[in-house]
């Protein structure tokens, strides 16, 4: 008897206050669903993300040539290993360019349970960010 799995959105809780780089402009940020880092993944084949990170300070624009942005994943609860798993392309919006850094990207399921995080380097040093995640896991 064959289960009807159907795709499930995700949306990843946003950062609860602003986010700050550290003093060299590098940032890691877990993605979380209701507090909880583990998504049960087993039933699908497919996960496919957008992330928008952007700075809510009027006066700071995100260099898109030198931020740099990734998405890492962990497959063991019982030994948390951070692994790179994609860089995200920025997506430069037509209005108001560097604004933020907009990226997305498709991976096949690599485990039964999958923790993510999201992580940054070349920004400018502890400059605020917002950050939203989702993802949509197809079967």
């Amino acid at each position: 008897m064959s289960r009807d799995i159907r795709p499930r959105q995700i949306l990843f809780d946003p950062t609860a206050e602003i986010f700050a780089t550290d003093s060299g402009g590098s940032f890691f940020f877990a993605l979380t669903q209701g507090g909880e880092a583990w998504l049960e993944t087993a039933d699908y084949d497919e996960i496919r993300f957008t992330v928008s990170l952007w700075s809510p300070a009027s006066k700071t624009v995100l260099d898109l040539d030198r931020c740099y942005a990734e998405l890492r994943g962990t497959f063991d609860p019982e030994e948390e290993h951070w692994m790179k798993l994609a860089e995200l392309e920025p997506v430069v919006p037509p209005y108001g360019a560097g604004d933020s850094f907009d990226g997305w990207l498709v991976l096949p399921v690599l485990g039964e349970r999958c923790g993510f995080a999201l992580a940054g380097s070349g920004f400018d040093p502890r400059v605020r960010l917002q950050i939203r995640a989702t993802a949509y896991l197809v079967p």
